[in-house]
């Protein structure tokens, strides 16, 4: 193994109920921030639990710092899990959860790497005396993550950090995020459902769909270059056109003078340059993100960018 992965999962199969995970294999190396993307029910939790010893697998092997680890318990994985729930103590304060598992090892510098782990993460050290009920959501996520991150550890496990955030918070939480891991600089496994997120967050990204892997590459080229129409429509958040027989998303759209002509029916604000805008084209309803200077004639041309052909 080269000693720069520091996980290596090699076609780990597991099972919940009715459903099977696998069999999957992944890398993930030491600085490198590898997000499991795809929708609700795919399996990315059931896999990232497999990893970390919380769930049992029906076959393969889980290696951790290059030792194997699929038989070991979680304690012994020396990890880092930061659980969708936050999962903090409500009757502990701030700085108390996240000296934790610190005081667990009697460990005698607690109150000093408590502070300095606050200071990392912006904002933390002013809550440093509340109760979570007393917390915002971004700061009781910051809160789950400094209690999971103030020990040493190999690799760090998130289950979708960013999900039950409005918009400002989780837009400022991926950058806390990130910052954070690049300072830490660690192997960091994340499961996400928004492909916002894992452009924003991660390195590489391993798109799945039904319990395996269907794509995997760097997030920002998959988006740009979908290898298939599943994967299309995992990366587009505002679901995708079937017209005739292609398939695009409603941002693979620009207006061409020399484009086909649409009517526009309604359209919402998307953010200070577009609107989502309800239209027909080819004769059939569609949804296309178009600038706000071409919604008012509520008539244009479009070109299509980006399209796949359905067989």
């Amino acid at each position: 193994m080269d000693s720069v992965d520091v996980l290596r999962v090699e076609f780990l199969e597991a099972k919940l109920g009715d459903f099977k995970l696998g069999p999957v294999s992944l890398k993930a190396k030491e600085n490198e921030i590898v997000a499991l993307l795809g929708s609700s029910g795919c399996g990315k939790t059931l896999l990232l639990r497999a990893i970390a010893g919380l769930q049992e697998p029906s076959g393969g092997k889980v290696f951790i710092a290059g030792k194997d680890a699929t038989a070991l318990s979680p304690n012994e994985r020396n990890i880092a899990f930061v659980f969708q729930n936050d999962a903090i103590f409500p009757h502990l304060d701030t700085f108390e959860n996240v000296a934790f598992p610190l005081r667990l090892r009697k460990d005698k510098e607690a109150e000093g790497k408590v502070v300095k782990k606050a200071q990392e993460l912006d904002g933390l050290s002013d809550y440093l005396d509340k109760l979570p009920e007393k917390l915002p959501a971004g700061i009781r996520k910051l809160t789950a993550i400094a209690r999971e991150t103030v020990r040493n550890f190999e690799l760090i496990l998130m289950d979708e950090p960013f999900e039950r955030l409005d918009r400002k918070i989780r837009n400022e939480m991926r950058t806390l995020v990130k910052k954070l891991l690049m300072v830490l600089g660690r192997c960091v496994v994340i499961v996400l459902n928004d492909p916002e997120d894992a452009m924003a967050v991660a390195d590489r990204v391993y798109v799945m769909k039904k319990g395996s892997f269907i794509a995997s590459g760097n997030p920002v080229e998959l988006y740009a270059n979908p290898p298939s129409i599943e994967v299309m429509e995992i990366f587009s958040p505002l679901g995708v056109n079937r017209i005739e027989n292609i398939v695009f998303r409603p941002e693979d759209v620009e207006i061409a003078e020399d484009g086909e002509e649409i009517e526009i029916i309604h359209s919402s604000p998307y953010d200070s340059k577009k609107a989502l805008c309800n239209v027909i084209f080819r004769a059939q309803p569609a949804v296309m993100l178009l600038p706000l200077k071409a919604i008012s004639a509520k008539k244009g041309k479009v070109k299509l960018r980006r399209v796949f052909k359905e067989e």
